[in-house]
């Protein structure tokens, strides 16, 4: 089975060079008098087209706003929205796309606790990342390395540049602050800017963030060999839904209770002690208990990826297994199908990072790949995608802050990798709180969602780090119901300190907790 055969001296000369050039439109001194939309349409730039800049009306969920759409260079699709001149706040928010993006996306323009972007007067942009396709569809990288180095850092970084010479032109003054937030794929986003281009943003908020994608992938395959190990047969998990239940109910009956509150939620897996392997058959299969080919599927989910002898990854914690949206989307997949023929999103994501950015080979098959020459194999892809470079002198050295936000249940990107991570930034720059802080959320899952409460303010907290130099200790967290009454709040705490509840407050309430070390209960 061959790799992508493009040298990888090659492609990370272009990382170094191309990706760092200008899109041929850094400006200089802004012009004395603002522009209009219609105006932008004219804009011009040896690499920029504008396609598109019409006023928009205020709505419902948004203000009257100025939407400028372009491409850059051949194929990189970029959507700025600028607030009324008037009405601008001096701030710039890019938002990162999840998935294989494909589409323009800007995680800036989601549901967030206190607002998104435009509402909070930011002028905000996003990028298709230079392909357009399916989220989960990773065919557009077939024998094209300009896509996926401009998938990899290139189209964000450039859309950056092109927008801040936009928004200096069309207000006719400079940006003040510049920020980032980004989810899954646009958390790994935000990461490449963090090591690449660390002066390209002054704060950034990184959730959920896919960093190390080939790592990522082999534990997503080393999942779907166990779950479905005949490629023939889809339809079937290895793991059901009555394992799922059964695994739930016997983590939280031994470790519910251990943080003193029992909601259904681990406050930090790390302390339990549940091995799945007591819950092996003795006799005949029955729904309280799992095979030898379960027990098998189940501990690689929760072990990680290992390949000779060595972890790669880390594994799954426990907690969230019959969560809706949990393991039945995005692991065992099932009765909760994401289209015919694609079970799960571990099983999408895994199969097509392989096929097209690991591999250029559309017939390539999970079932029968042995990770013989894994490390060879990923050694290109790895350099052009993933974002774990542990030295972020230049970030510091920058002035600029990053957040990092992460649930304990999220069943995509493990909250253990993430940890894993941050802990090895420590190991290289012991003082990383002074402009790092990592905040993780019991019982959410990923990016949102979940039994435990996933709405937090994190553009807000950057913003505060960064403008009023209040380092973040804890943060707010609350879940909102149906109708969009909040029915609980909860501290996240500065990793590693938890939540510890007094004892006699509503465990409802965040301020019937404190944040202290996890060994200090």
């Amino acid at each position: 089975m061959r790799s992508r055969t493009m040298n990888a001296s090659r492609r990370l000369v272009g990382l170094s060079v191309v990706a760092l050039m200008s899109a041929g439109c850094t400006p200089g001194d802004p012009p004395t008098v603002p522009l209009s939309c219609a105006e932008l349409a004219s804009w011009t730039s040896d690499v920029v087209v504008i396609d598109q800049a019409e006023v928009v009306p205020a709505s419902d969920s948004n203000p009257a706003h100025c939407k400028v759409a372009g491409t850059i260079g051949a194929e990189v699709h970029f959507e700025l929205l600028l607030p009324e001149h008037d009405a601008w706040n001096g701030r710039f928010v890019m938002g990162g796309g999840g998935g294989f993006v494909g589409s323009v996306q800007n995680h800036a323009m989601g549901p967030m606790a206190g607002g998104n972007g435009l509402q909070r007067g930011f002028a905000t942009v996003g990028t298709d990342t230079g392909h357009q396709g399916s989220g989960i569809d990773a065919g557009w990288a077939l024998d094209n390395d300009e896509r996926e180095l401009n998938f990899g850092s290139r189209a964000v970084h450039r859309t950056t540049e092109v927008a801040k010479a936009l928004i200096a032109d069309f207000y006719a003054r400079e940006i003040s602050y510049s920020y980032f937030i980004g989810c899954s794929r646009g958390g790994g986003q935000a990461m490449i800017e963090a090591q690449r281009f660390p002066d390209d943003y002054d704060g950034i908020v990184s959730m959920a963030p896919a960093i190390a994608w080939p790592q990522i992938g082999a534990g997503f395959l080393q999942n779907v060999q166990k779950l479905y190990p005949d490629p023939s047969d889809l339809a079937t998990p290895v793991v059901t839904a009555e394992n799922r239940a059964l695994l739930e109910r016997e983590v939280l009956r031994r470790c519910d209770g251990i943080d003193g509150v029992e909601d259904g939620v681990l406050n930090d897996p790390r302390a339990c002690d549940f091995d799945p392997a007591g819950l092996s058959c003795t006799g005949a299969a029955n729904l309280d208990c799992l095979t030898n080919e379960q027990l098998e599927a189940v501990t690689t989910i929760y072990s990680g990826p290992t390949i000779d002898g060595e972890q790669v990854y880390a594994g799954f914690p426990l907690g969230g297994e019959n969560d809706r949206g949990g393991w039945d989307t995005w692991i065992t997949g099932g009765e909760n199908a994401i289209a015919p023929g694609v079970p799960s999103l571990q099983w999408a994501f895994g199969t097509e990072m392989y096929k097209y950015l690991v591999f250029d080979d559309p017939e390539f098959d999970y079932a029968t790949y042995d990770f013989e020459n894994w490390h060879a194999d990923i050694a290109t892809a790895d350099a052009v995608l993933s974002a774990t470079e542990t030295d972020l002198s230049g970030l510091r050295e920058s002035g600029g802050k990053l957040l990092f936000w992460q649930g304990w249940s999220d069943p995509a990107l493990t909250a253990l990798g993430l940890i894993e991570y941050y802990e090895a930034v420590e190991a290289v720059d012991p003082d990383v709180r002074d402009y790092s802080r990592l905040f993780l959320a019991p019982g959410v899952l990923h990016c949102s969602g979940g039994r435990g409460p996933d709405r937090v303010d994190l553009l807000s907290a950057v913003v505060d780090w960064v403008e009023g130099g209040e380092a973040p200790e804890r943060l707010l967290a609350s879940k909102v119901d149906a109708e969009g009454a909040t029915v609980m709040t909860r501290p996240l705490c500065c990793y590693p300190e938890v939540a510890v509840w007094d004892g006699v407050g509503d465990t409802d309430d965040a301020s019937s907790f404190r944040c202290q070390p996890p060994d200090a209960r």
